[in-house]
Parts: C-alpha cells; structure tokens; sequence
C-alpha cells in the first residue's frame, strides 16, 4: 500500500489564504490609524518644549538681571528680552532673544496643527532678575498662573519662586 495516498493533503487552500488576507486588511484599516497616530505625540512634546522654553526665560532673567517676557498666543510663543530704564513699567523695547536651536533668529515656537494652548489673562509674563514672575499688567509679582496644552495637562508658574511645573 502506498504510503501518500492514505494521508489527506496538507496545507491551506487559496481561498483560506485570500480570505486571512483580506481579515488582516480589514483590521490594519481600522486599527492602524489609533496606533500610529502623531496628535498625542506632538502634544506631548510641545507640552515639555514650553515647559523648558519657561525655564530658559527664568535662566536668562536671573543670569542677566533683566526681564524676559514670554507672549502667549493659542498657537505659539515667543520670548523677549524686555530693554528697560529701572522698572518694568519703563522701557517698550525689546530684543529677541536668540533660539539656541538656530543661533540665528528669534526665539518663537509654533504649535503643531493639532494642538492649541490656552492660558489665564495674566500672560505676558515677565521673569525678573530674581526670576520672579511678574503680571505685564501691573508689574507685581503673580500668585500663581497656568497654562493649559489642550488635552494635555496643566503647567503652572508660580510667582514668588518662578518655579514652573
């Protein structure tokens, strides 16, 4: 007796192959995008560029002993270096503060398409030589301040210290 022709053939039909292919198809369209998404990514990232953007301001501020500002936009922020006659209150002129990254323009960071920033009504702030943050406003020393990265979390500056967090 023939030993092969007792066996049942072994292995997959085309039409199982197709039809696995086509099942993984349809599950790579569906759940690719939420696994390869960039939107909590960049969210994320620009959550911690702001955060050190902060810190670089108050640095410079207590490093220098001059007033940095930091505008705030719902899309952006740029940090200055406030020229000044003694006071906060003195002196509309400022110069850009130099971007380490490039070392050739001023210091201004978009946000990614998808992310927005909101803030309190104190903004701009400035970092003094002490690296206190002070209301543009009114020049005085804020209590505490935060800043939201749209569905992220919280930053918030406080003022006696400049400690940001």
């Amino acid at each position: 007796m023939d030993r092969n022709a007792t066996q049942l053939p072994r292995g997959y039909t085309m039409i199982e192959l197709v039809m696995v292919l086509v099942i993984i198809g349809i599950l790579s369209a569906i759940a690719a995008p939420r696994f390869f998404t960039t939107v909590t990514y960049q969210r994320d990232v620009y959550h911690d560029e702001l955060i050190n953007s902060l810190r670089y301001a108050r640095k410079l501020a207590i490093a220098t002993g001059k007033h940095y500002q930091v505008n705030l936009t719902s899309t952006s922020f740029t940090l200055l270096q406030r020229v000044e006659g003694g006071s906060c209150t003195s002196g509309t002129t400022f110069n850009a503060v130099i971007d380490p990254e490039t070392r050739f323009s001023g210091y201004v960071k978009t946000a990614p398409g998808s992310v927005t920033i909101t803030y309190t009504a104190d903004w701009p702030l400035y970092f003094n030589g002490f690296g206190q943050a002070l209301s543009a406003s009114n020049c005085a020393v804020i209590n505490s301040d935060s800043i939201t990265v749209v569905g992220g979390s919280t930053i918030t500056v406080v003022g006696q210290t400049g400690f940001i967090q």
